[in-house]
């Protein structure tokens, strides 16, 4: 079964006291201004209730590959397809952002964590 991320979603990386890396199975969650404003109208000029969209970008870090691959798949699970409710506004499903030069496990030496980069977006739409 897919691990729970319950206490385990952090907006940086964690660390002890003394500043160095804590080893352990966590995802970091790095929140976004708007990537663009847009009306799909050429003469509506911008503004706070215009559509918006957003990416969110999501670093999986584990002790190990295996530990990196299971919280990917519990992170991926429960955001693509997801459509958020904002009050007075319109979400899109969240999409995985394809193309990217992230999806690829990495190994961090100093800190010695395996960890997977993730791009995910969604439009927020005027109702």
């Amino acid at each position: 079964s897919l691990p729970s991320l319950a206490g385990k979603v952090d907006t940086s990386i964690r660390a002890a006291s003394n500043g160095d890396p804590v080893r352990a199975n966590y995802v970091v969650a790095l929140p976004s201004v708007p990537d663009r404003l847009a009306d799909n109208r050429y003469t509506d000029s911008q503004s706070v209730d215009s559509s918006r969209l957003l990416t969110y970008d999501v670093r999986v870090v584990a002790v190990d590959a295996d530990g990196v691959l299971l919280f990917a798949e519990a992170v991926t699970g429960r955001l693509i397809g997801h459509t958020l409710v904002v009050g007075g506004r319109r979400c899109e499903p969240i999409t995985l952002v394809e193309g990217v030069e992230e999806g690829r496990v990495e190994w961090d030496k100093a800190a010695r964590l395996f960890y997977l980069d993730m791009s995910f977006r969604f439009w927020s739409k005027r109702p």
